[in-house]
């Protein structure tokens, strides 16, 4: 059976003219405004909101947003490791799914295989980019097989010990006592969890294994902290906040990994590495270390390796 690989992501605009494109695609989505006749009105407002301010963010990011060509980066060195048509597949702005499910009717692919590049399960994320490879499916008349070689993989061993050397790389020679380790994931309205999306149990769940790994491995950081970040709007989110922990420190020496994000983008680069140093030098903490994502690591190119070629020898049996 010839099949393909789909790294699923949400993307980010590859130019300034795309970044209302971006918020247009985000806020229409059904599973991130569950409410069908509030969400033009929700979307209209936080679009004329944040249109500028996000614009602006692009524009200190180089004009786009890093993530499609790091992802190109990540599928070079992938391409290496499986002989298979790897593609990028974003939600919210191009490469869509439906450019790549046609070039893979083309080349007569059966079964296309799905990678998430969230590593929790979300209903905003997983789910989202599932369905809209599906409804891309629909609209060309194509059915190969779909199957997710993972949902979601935030406590599987090689991803936890891949997230971990991304932390030994920030930290350095520096003694990690010294350190608060502050674990960053996107945020979520209270209101999705309430129903029964399961993020917020996975990621606790990622924070409890990377601090067993760390340990395990003699690395004792004064604290590891669960924060959650890119609030939008005013109902409730998941706390604690990143700016809220930041503004009330403990300890002045800190480093932050992005828990929820493989590939860097303006969450990470942005608003972890620009908006939230801003705050620490202002509060005059001594160092503020964030580490990078996962990118195109030897270790992520070889946990989704292992994950395509423990999924073809179980289908194989």
């Amino acid at each position: 059976m010839k099949q393909a690989l789909f790294l699923l992501n949400m993307g980010g605009p590859n130019n300034l003219d795309e970044v209302k494109l971006f918020l247009y695609n985000m806020f229409s989505d059904k599973n991130i405004i569950p409410n069908p006749l509030a969400r033009p009105l929700v979307r209209t407002i936080i679009i004329k909101k944040r249109l500028n301010e996000a614009k602006e963010t692009y524009r200190e990011l180089g004009g786009k947003s890093p993530l499609y060509d790091l992802t190109r980066q990540l599928i070079e060195k992938l391409s290496t490791k499986i002989d298979i048509p790897i593609y990028p597949v974003m939600r919210y702005v191009p490469p869509f799914a439906q450019s790549a499910l046609q070039e893979c009717r083309e080349r007569g692919i059966e079964e296309i295989l799905l990678f998430p590049l969230y590593p929790q399960y979300s209903t905003t994320t997983t789910l989202s980019s599932y369905e809209d490879v599906l409804k891309g499916c629909e609209a060309i008349d194509y059915s190969p097989k779909i199957t997710f070689v993972k949902k979601h993989y935030y406590d599987d061993f090689a991803y936890i010990k891949a997230s971990a050397e991304k932390i030994k790389e920030a930290l350095g020679e520096k003694e990690s006592r010294e350190y608060d380790l502050i674990l960053s994931a996107h945020g979520l309205p209270v209101s999705i969890i309430e129903a029964g999306d399961p993020y917020q149990r996975e990621v606790e769940a990622n924070v409890s294994a990377l601090k067993i790994y760390l340990q395990s491995e003699g690395i004792d950081f004064r604290s590891v902290k669960l924060v959650y970040q890119s609030k939008v709007g005013p109902q409730q989110w998941l706390e604690p906040s990143l700016v809220d922990t930041l503004r009330n420190p403990r300890n002045r020496k800190v480093i932050i990994y992005p828990l929820a994000f493989t590939i860097d983008n303006s969450e990470t680069l942005f608003e972890l590495d620009i908006e939230a140093r801003e705050i620490a030098e202002k509060i005059k903490y001594e160092e503020f270390i964030v580490a990078k994502c996962m990118n195109d690591s030897d270790a992520f190119v070889e946990f989704i390796a292992k994950c395509v070629k423990e999924y073809n020898a179980d289908t194989a049996q």
